[in-house]
């Protein structure tokens, strides 16, 4: 039996009205044109850049979990007691922090909730690839002969579209050794490592979800090199 590595996916779960609040962004929001780009082909990797001020508007804010959905250019927002954690926890893979400014709690005309101290969390994209030729892909839209080696296949355009797969395969000696990250051709997809699942579930951060896939079936593993 070829030796694994286990990975897992972290998603937010979707919107339920007054279990916990999302974030919108306010009239003030300011995204940049520019966005992360490959350093073999400088195409796309990544959203657009969002630039200050942070500001936003907190949805059915009777419940602020650690981490909080509808994210505005950044991979995730956190709480205070997140951040605070795993800066002392010894784990790899997010690039920054920064503070947001809660602009407003619910409607203008709701109840006055304290304001939540809120972070915006870039986490890093890295080299690491998934292996697409091992993952018993459906392609919706099939890549092209020419694509780039390093962010392909996979993200759009003539790096194809995939519609489904079995499992996610990790390119053992690609993975760049963080605990928390998005691999380069697997884009919006935050994976971890057994050690930040643990950090999480340990913690017990509320309005999370670490899955072995976004429907909780698929199995996801590294094969050794």
């Amino acid at each position: 039996m070829t030796p694994y590595m286990n990975f897992n996916l972290l998603k937010i779960p979707s919107y339920t009205q007054y279990k916990y609040a999302w974030a919108e962004s306010s009239e003030n929001a300011n995204i940049s044109d520019d966005y992360p780009k490959c350093p073999k082909c400088q195409r796309a990797i990544g959203h657009r850049f969002w630039l200050p001020p942070f500001d936003i508007i907190i949805k059915q804010p009777k419940n602020i979990g650690d981490f909080v959905g509808g994210v505005i250019g950044v991979d995730l927002i956190v709480s205070e007691n997140f951040k605070t954690k795993y800066e002392a926890s010894g784990l790899t893979g997010i690039d920054k922090f920064f503070e947001l400014t809660v602009t407003q709690m619910g409607s203008k005309k709701g109840k006055n909730y304290p304001l939540p101290k809120l972070f915006g969390v870039v986490i890093q994209i890295t080299e690491t690839q998934i292996d697409y030729e091992k993952m018993n892909v459906k392609w919706f839209s099939k890549p092209k002969d020419n694509i780039c080696t390093l962010c392909c296949p996979g993200g759009g355009s003539d790096g194809g579209i995939y519609e489904s797969y079995s499992s996610i395969v990790v390119k053992s000696d690609t993975w760049t050794g963080k605990d928390f990250f998005i691999p380069i051709n697997f884009p919006g997809n935050i994976m971890l490592t057994m050690a930040a699942r643990t950090f999480i579930e340990e913690n017990e951060f509320t309005n999370v979800r670490i899955s072995l896939d976004k429907d909780s079936k698929r199995n996801i593993f590294q094969l050794d090199a």
